[in-house]
């Protein structure tokens, strides 16, 4: 076999998967609005002058609700014998510490503006400090210092595991490092390749699953497990058999990077590829029965560089149900039945999104619409998978225009995402640099949570702030200002709200 290119990760972020197609998840400098919404534009408008929040729904910023108490705190050619533990320098701070828990009538709901603090400074590892704006307890949890980045590994990827006392980063020397959430420990570097798709296992806090890696040098069509406590590595499933004999030439599978399992962690959604890199098929697996539930053949159309309709494929992911995949070209999103049946068009861009669960447990792709044509140009839009019934939830274009990164992984929160944003093309708009809750309903509430003081000009200091499965913590990307790629990760106590 060939040398592994992937190897070049280290040096140039374009080989990265999700750095080389980034560009087309930006907004252009000046958008043209699209007809529809110039009535909700002059809409917001009179709420600005009116009350100075939006969306408030006939809804005071300040409804006293108490908080309650949150206690859930509690690859393969090398070594797997890798471990490295080290004491923090310094005692850290945990969010158990804080004076106070922030209660909902202290929360700023809406389309704020208030800037960031001018006076804000970069806190010491493990210190936990109060927004100067949202109030809400935020915490240094790593350092980049000696490396390029110790970073979230992205927002469509669960950073903690399942019993909350353990996070995920992806570190500046190219490997995945898991670190204690209360002490700041280093617990593990995993040794798995840069590119194995590392996923938390749902109900095991000691488990990670992963793939070989991502191209024909290294990659196969097996899923891993590795124990965070031991090191040890073992085969979950081995799908090579019955994958070669219905897609003929098959070599290695992945997600490319932007996919994830079902929140019960039994189903997953991969793209197939054969020897010369081009996906040959889409596969969808269930780990309980140990089932290809679905096998779609791809033709030569969909190799990686066409230029087709569609576009290249660029990435395949399950829904939070197990019940649907969902598969991202460049031109367009499309849905499947868990058995790959029933195709459906979701959206006609692939820019950036999640798959979360609605408030009546319904899967819901929720995406930043930055299409040059599409009725909804400019918005955050959510579309019920099953009926594909679509909802505006805000729109950027308004006085922000904005890069917007979605994580649906709060699965215990039902109804709501969390939404990052950077690279602002208006500095000053009210969507800028921030991490919000947002609900998925028409006229989004928003909660505002923190201010990212992130320059955010460089692919790996993209905020990418992905929620945990309670919904009660939320990591997050920040350079602290250096405006270089020293990314480091923020954690946000995220505060009740109903």
């Amino acid at each position: 076999m060939n040398s592994d290119p992937t190897e070049s990760i280290l040096n140039d972020a374009a080989t990265d998967l999700r750095s080389q197609v980034e560009g087309l998840h930006t907004p252009p400098f000046s958008p043209k609005r699209p007809i529809g919404s110039l009535v909700a534009v002059a809409a917001l408008v009179l709420i600005v002058i009116g009350g100075g929040v939006f969306l408030t729904r006939n809804n005071s910023n300040r409804t006293v609700i108490e908080t309650p108490v949150d206690e859930s705190e509690g690859g393969r050619d090398q070594d797997p014998a890798v471990s490295t533990t080290v004491a923090p320098t310094t005692v850290p701070a945990t969010t158990d510490q804080v004076e106070r828990p922030l209660a909902q009538s202290e929360l700023v709901f809406g389309h704020d503006a208030t800037p960031p603090a001018a006076s804000w400074a970069k806190p010491a590892l493990y210190e936990t400090y109060q927004d100067p704006v949202y109030g809400t307890d935020i915490r240094r949890l790593t350092s980049a210092e000696g490396t390029r980045f110790n970073r979230n590994t992205y927002s469509r990827r669960q950073a903690e595991n399942a019993d909350g006392t353990l996070f995920l980063t992806y570190h500046g020397d190219a490997e995945y490092r898991v670190y204690g959430r209360a002490s700041g420990e280093l617990i593990r570097i995993l040794p798995v390749h840069p590119d194995a798709e590392p996923q938390w296992h749902a109900s095991d806090p000691d488990r990670i699953r992963y793939l070989a890696g991502p191209n024909s040098s290294t990659g196969d069509l097996q899923l891993y497990e590795v124990s965070v406590s031991s090191g040890e590595m073992s085969v979950v499933a081995d799908l090579t058999a019955r994958l070669q004999s219905q897609l003929p030439g098959a070599l290695y599978m992945k997600d490319r990077a932007e996919g994830s399992p079902s929140a019960n962690g039994d189903r997953y959604a991969w793209l197939v590829y054969n020897d010369r890199e081009i996906p040959i098929g889409i596969v969808s697996y269930e780990v309980s029965t140990d089932s290809l539930l679905g096998v779609l053949p791809l033709t030569d159309q969909w190799e990686e560089n066409n230029d087709t309709q569609l576009g290249r494929l660029d990435w395949v992911g399950t829904s939070p149900s197990g019940e649907y995949v969902i598969a991202g070209y460049w031109n367009v999103t499309l849905v499947f039945n868990f058995d790959l049946t029933n195709e459906r068009v979701v959206n006609q861009k692939a820019d950036h999104s999640d798959i979360a669960i609605g408030a009546d447990g319904e899967d819901v792709y929720v995406y930043i619409d930055f299409g040059a044509t599409s009725p909804d140009a400019g918005f955050l839009v959510a579309v019920d998978l099953d009926t594909l019934e679509r909802a505006r939830l805000f729109e950027v274009y308004s006085g922000a225009n904005t890069s917007i990164h979605i994580s649906g992984k709060g699965y215990n929160k039902p109804g709501w995402v969390v939404v990052s944003t950077y690279n602002c093309k208006n500095p000053g708009a009210w969507s800028c640099d921030k991490v919000m809750a947002v609900e998925l309903v028409p006229n989004a509430r928003i909660v505002n949570l923190a201010h990212t003081y992130n320059c955010g000009v460089d692919y790996w200091t993209e905020t990418q702030a992905v929620v945990n499965r309670e919904f009660t913590r939320v990591y997050f990307n920040s350079d602290g200002g250096s405006c270089g790629i020293d990314a480091e990760v923020y954690e946000v106590t995220v505060p009740y709200f109903d």
